[in-house]
């Protein structure tokens, strides 16, 4: 029979990162789902919000996993583990990746000149 295999207060924070990770996965599924209509923080190409999108949901549910996995004292699987770092530099990509493309359509905009003299 499954149960707890820790104290209350590592219990607790176990509970709260795997809703974390629940939230995460619910913040970017409708980037997955709705490219064009993504979460006001990341816009850019259809691309790039996808896989940020694909990056929260891997992280949101890798979290989450290896939490409730840690409460219950088993060890997480080779591949949560090795999909837990592999979703970090993916995330980092693809924001990074949007900071250009808007950083891009500003500047032909004329917007990045602001303050500049040329």
């Amino acid at each position: 029979m499954l149960g707890i295999q820790a104290d209350p207060l590592e219990t607790a924070g176990g509970v709260f990162m795997a809703f974390v990770g629940l939230g995460c996965a619910w913040w970017g599924g409708p980037a997955v789902l709705r490219p064009r209509r993504p979460p006001k923080p990341l816009e850019g190409p259809v691309r790039v919000v996808r896989a940020w999108g694909l990056g929260y949901v891997l992280m949101g549910l890798c979290m989450t996993v290896r939490m409730v996995t840690r409460l219950v004292g088993k060890e997480s699987a080779w591949l949560m583990a090795m999909t837990y770092r592999v979703v970090g530099p993916f995330l980092m990509c693809s924001v990074t990746a949007a900071y250009v493309s808007q950083r891009r359509a500003r500047r032909r905009a004329g917007d990045a000149t602001v303050g500049r003299h040329k």
